[in-house]
């Protein structure tokens, strides 16, 4: 599931449950109608996502790409200890910051370079 909510100028987009190959179809039309890949500011929510597959992380993948292509800056926020993990595993940290609470993504993931 995904929901979205605007603080303080950020577009948060919450991601839940397992973003795996059986949910990914439904997952990328939820984020498709948010509209995140044209906001400036971008905060992605993993406090209540699960589990990612390979083709869940390619996506997230993508979609940070398609943020960033559009000249947004973007960050993640509030992972748990094993998604934390496969993110570490696909060096995801060099590219992008991984944050431990929304206003800590907030204040320091979302600073122009």
């Amino acid at each position: 599931m995904v929901s979205q909510q605007m603080q303080d100028n950020v577009f948060i987009l919450s991601l839940s449950g397992e973003i795996n190959i059986n949910s990914l179809t439904e997952t990328r039309n939820q984020v498709e109608e948010s509209g995140v890949e044209c906001q400036e500011r971008v905060v992605i929510d993993l406090e209540k996502v699960s589990f990612f597959d390979s083709s869940g992380l390619g996506y997230l993948i993508v979609l940070i790409k398609q943020i960033r292509m559009n000249r947004g800056l973007v960050a993640l926020c509030n992972p748990n200890n094993l998604v934390r993990r496969l993110l570490s595993t696909i060096r995801i940290e060099r590219y992008i910051g991984i944050y431990d609470s929304l206003d800590e993504a907030i204040e320091l993931g979302l600073q122009p370079g």
